[in-house]
């Protein structure tokens, strides 16, 4: 394997992400759209070296997929902030392969915005406290439906 560092930007989706693979040079080796796996990102960028530096804009289920990349593929992953990589955007174009693209250079020059990838039990607690969250929620629509039925039995 190759030892020269390469840097990936991954724009993530449910069903899909759009890996792009810069070199230090800034020469784009590959930029592609895979299903939304590990090993499919994987068979992308392992041919071009093993010394991996990966961005992904943070948002949901990123922090597993991301967990998942740092401990099957030992590569160094940010999650990046959706908001600040928005603003850094020199172009209106919005298409997942300027995204990875963008995320790939700013992981090469290193000011890949970051956030915090929150270890697996804070983020299970997280889940946790937004189904409780949730359940509240729903009973309190429950108690409001309740009264609204109530008062028009009485008028």
């Amino acid at each position: 394997m190759f030892n020269l560092p390469i840097f990936v930007g991954l724009d993530y989706h449910q069903k899909s992400i759009q890996v792009c693979v810069m070199n230090q040079k800034r020469q784009i080796l590959a930029n592609v759209t895979v299903e939304n796996d590990p090993d499919a990102v994987h068979q992308v960028v392992a041919p071009f070296g093993s010394n991996v530096s990966v961005a992904i804009e943070a948002s949901t289920g990123v922090a597993n997929f991301a967990e998942i990349l740092i401990h099957r593929f030992q590569w160094s992953v940010e999650l990046a902030h959706p908001g600040y990589v928005a603003r850094m955007k020199q172009t209106p174009d919005k298409s997942d392969w300027t995204d990875a693209k963008l995320l790939a250079d700013l992981t090469r020059v290193g000011y890949t915005p970051r956030v915090w990838l929150a270890p697996e039990h804070i983020r299970d607690l997280r889940e946790l406290v937004r189904h409780r969250h949730g359940l509240v929620e729903q009973r309190k629509q429950a108690k409001l439906r309740r009264k609204e039925l109530r008062i028009m039995n009485y008028e």
